[in-house]
């Protein structure tokens, strides 16, 4: 509470300094001005000798007035300015009564002037009633003392009735000017609390802002994989000194180790929520993906994962992790991985807006369709599954929020600003900022207000040299010659039984193409007629991670399970073929065979 008393004297003492500083220059233009109204009142008789007197005490009063505030312009706002307040009056006041002294003393009626004063002094100043009533005290003592000492001719009659009127406008103003003062100081006391609450809220949005920055990072150090961010938070603030900004939007890139090759992690999330919420989720977001991380990069049982698998595991602890928020924190996300020697990209899109290629000075989307919901949303269905593209030397893949979208924007047809509809929308502006993060912002701004959260991401793929499984005899970027002659491995030894010769060669095939996604199936589907069913197992699992309705690949899975004594995973597996097609021969049949290990009926 002292504080706050504190305060509040401070917030008076500059109101007041403003407010007698208006009072002032009342005086020094109006004090001179209402000279004009002496030459019409004074009588003739008495004009002469007065009106040089009048104007004399009128130019003396308006200099000190001036001076009056030129020192308070130079002077910081203190409990002493008040003092200026008074000496207004003394000497406005005074010059005014010495007036009526000239022209009939009580019987003057320029004794309504000193009124005016009353009212500027009183109403204009923050005072109480006790500083009301002492500059009140002041008008009346001159008014009173001068009259009476120079006017021995007064009327008893006089006196009362002026000053019946000047006591109702002491009583008026001063009362108007209590309930003022109390009016202000509740106020105040209002706005403190207020400003009170935003100090506090503006700390708590500093302290989580200072939590979220070291979880968005750009980690991701690579010599053919350039990643680059931008991020501007819609809500900024000032705490004290600092300038920060808070929201939903965050962005993280890192490098882990895979089957003994190197990936770039990154993503591009969208927490739910404005500010304060949305900073939540993206903090439990950063929080759990950096664990992941740390994990991959400390345990070696995690690094023995196909980025397929990293990737859907990832997403499936993350979803586990809001799902425990009851649907009251949700993120919308790009989750990707980056093969560093071949440029392949493994991703998942859960919501976000399409990523973005840039090639050639062509801006394309990558995706057309949403396959999964946001993250942390409740009751989901739909099953996980990588999506994969391949990047040429020079392309650029751009991830950016929903901000990219969320602006207002003229619409000439309608004369007013509109939602940007055109789905094309942020492809021009990718194009006119020439694939660069801070042209596309620039073409973001200039084309409207961006009113959401903006983070974008922009990933280039640039290899020292073109990886050797993608090199032809010229040096030049291509699949064909290799991939080829593997594939033509595989058909001679499909034509011929020479199955080993196949399986090999489609090895390596998955292995320095690891695109070609249907080369998993056939050694699922091969290796598991050679009884190698672990094998079979893991590139099943790798094609059903890329593709989860592949009926086949799924029968072949589910027996290759039932082969290795897991039921239950079997069991799984054909409860998802039966999803597909119920009446299908080969599964009712391994069905059955299921049936005489656990006796258990699925359909």
């Amino acid at each position: 509470m002292l504080a706050q008393e504190q305060s509040f004297q401070k917030f008076v003492w500059t109101l007041e300094k403003k407010w007698i500083q208006i009072v002032c220059v009342l005086g020094f233009t109006l004090v001179p001005i209402f000279g004009g109204l002496d030459y019409f009142i004074i009588p003739k008789n008495y004009l002469d000798q007065n009106l040089t007197y009048f104007f004399t005490l009128r130019a003396a009063a308006s200099l000190i007035v001036l001076v009056q505030f030129i020192i308070l312009k130079y002077s910081p706002p203190n409990p002493w300015n008040a003092i200026h307040a008074y000496v207004f009056t003394f000497i406005v006041g005074g010059i005014i009564s010495l007036m009526t002294t000239r022209l009939g003393g009580f019987e003057s009626s320029y004794y309504a002037g000193l009124n005016l004063v009353l009212i500027a002094v009183n109403l204009f100043l923050p005072w109480n009633a006790w500083k009301g009533a002492l500059n009140s005290l002041i008008i009346v003592a001159q008014y009173v003392i001068l009259n009476l000492l120079l006017d021995p001719e007064y009327q008893v009659i006089s006196i009362i009735n002026n000053l019946y009127f000047m006591l109702g406008t002491i009583v008026i103003s001063v009362t108007i000017a209590h309930f003022k003062f109390s009016l202000t100081k509740s106020e105040f006391e209002k706005m403190d609390m207020i400003s009170n609450l935003k100090s506090q809220q503006d700390g708590d949005y500093f302290l989580t802002s200072l939590v979220l920055q070291p979880l968005s990072l750009n980690l991701a150090k690579s010599n053919s994989v350039n990643i680059e961010f931008f991020t501007s938070q819609k809500k900024k603030f000032v705490f004290k000194t600092w300038r920060q900004e808070i929201g939903g939007d965050i962005s993280v890139s890192n490098v882990i180790t895979l089957k003994g090759r190197s990936y770039a992690v990154f993503v591009n999330a969208d927490a739910m929520g404005k500010s304060l919420q949305g900073a939540g989720g993206a903090i439990v977001f950063g929080a759990v993906f950096h664990a992941m991380v740390q994990r991959t990069k400390m345990m070696e049982v995690l690094q023995n994962q196909y980025p397929e698998r990293w990737l859907k595991n990832a997403v499936i602890e993350l979803q586990k992790t809001f799902e425990s928020f009851d649907g009251a924190m949700m993120i919308s996300m790009v989750i990707g991985l980056i093969d560093e020697e071949l440029g392949l990209v493994y991703y998942i899109n859960a919501e976000h807006p399409f990523p973005v290629l840039y090639r050639d000075g062509k801006a394309t989307f990558i995706d057309s369709q949403i396959y999964f919901r946001k993250v942390g949303m409740l009751e989901l269905r739909s099953k996980l599954f990588v999506s994969l593209f391949q990047m040429h030397s020079g392309d650029a893949i751009i991830l950016g929020s929903d901000g990219r979208e969320d602006l207002m924007v003229f619409d000439p047809a309608v004369n007013a600003k509109g939602m940007v509809e055109d789905e094309n929308f942020f492809l021009e502006k990718v194009e006119r900022g020439k694939g660069k993060l801070e042209g596309i912002v620039t073409a973001l701004q200039e084309s409207g207000d961006i009113i959401d959260d903006l983070s974008l991401v922009k990933i280039t793929f640039n290899p020292p040299k073109a990886p050797a499984s993608l090199k032809n005899g010229s040096g030049q970027d291509s699949s064909s010659p290799r991939l080829d002659h593997l594939k033509q491995i595989v058909a001679d030894g499909l034509k011929s039984g020479s199955m080993d010769k196949a399986i090999e060669a489609a090895k390596e095939i998955v292995e320095a193409f690891p695109i070609e996604s249907h080369y998993l199936y056939f050694l699922s589907k091969n290796l598991n007629k050679n009884k190698n069913y672990k094998d079979s197992i893991e590139y099943g699992e790798r094609f059903r991670n890329r593709n989860p309705n592949h009926v086949n690949n799924l029968i072949v899975l589910s027996d290759s399970y039932r082969r290795i004594g897991d039921s239950k995973r079997a069991e799984l597996l054909l409860r998802d073929v039966f999803s597909h097609e119920p009446e299908n021969p080969i599964a009712l049949n391994l069905l059955g065979r299921l049936k005489h290990v656990n006796g258990k009926n699925l359909v």
